[in-house]
């Protein structure tokens, strides 16, 4: 099954942005800037983590890629009172983390399998958990709900719809598929119900923000209708966070056009545009999080340099840099469930 191939929803937002969206607008600026350029390629993932042996106000974040002629990345912690960055090195590119059960070890998803990795020592323990062989798909986003974690795997070439959405039960230590026939499954978000589930899931290479009905363990596939028009959006759809207010989700956009600003939205679930956030210097936004400093909430961004020609460069000095904004929110969403291992 294809994303977007449901009923779609007229995008009442589409008109408000291309008139200029003045109520809730923010202008973000860079908060932390990688000293190496290898993790300024495409920071992902950020997830304020719970329970990290160092204690709190710590951010967690995945550097997928180290270069574009290298395959592997890089697990990051960033403490935001000081700015201080601690990076382990991974024998391959992660797509997500999620914390488990066990403070300081990671569930990761790396290249097509997932592995626990202990960040005291950097040490990598497989799971001989096997996600596909299809050496054209590495893991993506994921996200970890009650009973395990939901991620996307994406097609290296960004074309072919060979990648989907997938299920690991923590308690079975198995995975299936819950969706084909996506490109590059990124963001998402689950909530449940008496019922089942409603997922809000993006494929970035057809800009789809899709919104599903699932059944409890995740194996059917109901009702299914588009958030936005692909025409609408100001990018790539990339990482999303529900919006704390519960209307919609914020997402962030990765614009591949020689412009300098990027750009993140929150959309409601009926595609209107309530709030944005302009990233001046860098375009290419991956991931949204919410944070709380000060008694404020606050969003963090991650951006990338993927792709990016010189010149693009030389316009959008920040690429690759995490970005800080204000928000107009009160609280930040509830964490996503630790994973048990």
């Amino acid at each position: 099954m294809k994303a977007g191939a449901g009923k779609r929803l007229a995008s009442g937002g589409v008109e408000r942005y291309h008139q200029g969206l003045t109520t809730n607008r923010f202008i973000a600026k860079p908060f932390f800037e990688p000293t190496q350029e290898e993790l300024r390629f495409l920071p992902e993932g950020p997830r304020v983590l719970q329970q990290h042996p160092r204690g709190p106000g710590l951010l967690g974040w995945v550097a997928i890629q180290h270069a574009a002629d290298q395959t592997v990345g890089s697990l990051n912690v960033l403490e935001l009172a000081s700015g201080k960055n601690e990076s382990v090195a991974l024998p391959g590119r992660p797509g997500f983390f999620a914390e488990t059960t066990r403070p300081g070890v990671w569930l990761v998803g790396m290249e097509r399998r997932l592995v626990l990795c202990d960040l005291a020592t950097g040490k990598v323990e497989e799971t001989g958990i096997v996600v596909t062989d299809d050496e054209r798909v590495i893991i993506n986003d994921g996200l970890a709900v009650e009973g395990g974690v939901l991620f996307g795997t994406k097609h290296l070439g960004f074309e072919l719809p060979i990648a989907g959405l997938y299920f690991f039960e923590s308690a079975t230590g198995t995975v299936h598929q819950v969706l084909d026939g996506q490109v590059c499954s990124n963001g998402k978000w689950l909530t449940r119900d008496a019922t089942g589930a409603t997922l809000i899931d993006i494929d970035s290479q057809p800009k789809t923000i899709v919104r599903y009905r699932l059944d409890t363990e995740f194996k059917e596939v109901g009702e299914h209708w588009l958030v936005a028009e692909p025409a609408s959006l100001p990018g790539f759809p990339d990482g999303l966070r529900p919006a704390p207010d519960g209307r919609g989700v914020v997402v962030a956009f990765f614009n591949p056009e020689a412009v300098a600003d990027g750009r993140a939205q929150q959309i409601s679930e009926d595609g209107e545009v309530l709030a944005e956030w302009v990233l001046p210097g860098s375009p290419r936004v991956t991931c949204p999080e919410f944070v709380e400093m000060n008694g404020q909430v606050k969003i963090v961004f991650t951006t990338a340099v993927e792709g990016m020609p010189e010149e693009t460069r030389r316009i959008a000095p920040g690429a690759g840099h995490l970005y800080i904004a204000d928000t107009p929110f009160k609280r930040v969403p509830a964490p996503p469930p630790l994973v048990q291992i």
